[in-house]
């Protein structure tokens, strides 16, 4: 069989939309909205990125009719297992309320939906950023009030360790990885057979640093920290997960500029690669415990993967635990074609937002 998957993926300044026959990609498109219109409040965003996609399918030639389904960029929800979900009233509500946060991809299941309406499509999501598979034990703090929470890459993060499993003959529930997505923010995950048993929260910054986050701190100085020059909570959350890391400590968040440096000599600039490093390192190790030392593989991605100078200095510290894969970048859009495939072939069972 033939499918034809419209793919939506909505950031903050624009829409990614691509068209797949099953899992190969046909005609993509980036689409920049101007800086009056992302101004406005989420929910009044919606029309004017729906026009905007189907401008892009009048240009490619496609009947919107003829989409068997649609899949979009799963936005900030509940805390929900792994895979591939029905978008649902339930679904749409929280995203419209922007229940359980505020982001630019919450707008991707809604417009999903108000095609699906339009078209009588189907429209799903796929492994969004709240998926949690945590084991119990990594839940607990030593704070009563506070429990540690799973937000991280799980998109990109799951699509790599099936990547990897397939290369050597296996099911992603066959294999236990971790996953290290190198990026704005950077996360490490734990997977266990299909399971993402342990991995830190990059939303909030948790980790390592980054090239905008803090990464973990010690509590007593960021208690003091935060008394000492008078911050609340948005004006802490602004440091903690935009202005730290490499804007901290070098000025500028991009990694290139920061890495040609490095190359180039600058001993302040090897300092902090070698603290990220170690950092990136000291996550893995964490998560080779959770696994009881049983790891197939580490897989490094996301845009910092790039960068063989950095994982050059990670490699000394973990090369005991298992061998290493690289898959730099990441592909949102072809992992949610693959996660509505998965369902249109029958080969997972949709779940169910509840």
């Amino acid at each position: 069989m033939r499918y034809t998957i419209l793919v939506v993926n909505l950031g903050g300044t624009s829409t990614k939309v691509a068209l797949y026959e099953n899992t190969e990609r046909s005609v993509h498109e980036t689409i920049s909205h101007p800086t009056q219109e992302i101004v406005r409040p989420l929910n009044e965003q919606i029309d004017f990125r729906l026009e905007a996609i189907r401008d892009f399918l009048t240009r490619s030639g496609i009947d919107p009719r003829a989409i068997d389904m649609v899949s979009a960029r799963g936005g900030l929800l509940k805390p929900i297992k792994g895979g591939t979900y029905d978008i649902n009233d339930k679904m749409v509500d929280d995203l419209k309320a922007n229940r359980y946060g505020k982001h630019a991809s919450n707008l991707s299941g809604v417009i999903a939906d108000r095609f699906r309406e339009e078209y009588g499509c189907r429209a799903v999501i796929t492994d969004p950023v709240v998926v949690d598979e945590l084991a119990e034990e990594v839940r607990l703090t030593g704070l009563r009030d506070i429990e540690r929470k799973s937000v991280f890459h799980a998109l990109n993060q799951k699509a790599v360790a099936r990547k990897y499993a397939a290369s050597i003959g296996k099911r992603y529930s066959e294999v236990n990885v971790i996953v290290s997505h190198m990026g704005g923010g950077i996360t490490v995950g734990a997977h266990e057979n299909g399971r993402v048993v342990d991995v830190n929260d990059g939303l909030s910054g948790e980790g390592p640093m980054s090239p905008t986050r803090t990464g973990s701190l010690p509590n007593g100085s960021l208690a003091r920290f935060i008394i000492e020059n008078n911050l609340d909570y948005d004006s802490i959350y602004e440091i903690l997960t935009k202005e730290g890391g490499f804007i901290s400590l070098a000025g500028t968040q991009d990694a290139l500029e920061l890495e040609k440096r490095a190359t180039s000599g600058d001993e302040t600039t090897q300092k902090i690669f070698r603290a990220l490093a170690a950092q990136i390192a000291k996550e893995i190790g964490s998560r080779s415990a959770m696994l009881k030392g049983r790891v197939d593989q580490i897989i490094f991605t996301g845009g910092l993967a790039h960068s063989e100078y950095l994982i050059d200095l990670v490699r000394p510290y973990i090369s005991f635990i298992a061998p290493v894969s690289v898959f730099p970048g990441e592909e949102e859009m072809q992992a949610l074609a693959e996660g509505a495939y998965r369902v249109l072939a029958g080969r997972e069972e949709m779940k169910t937002y509840m």
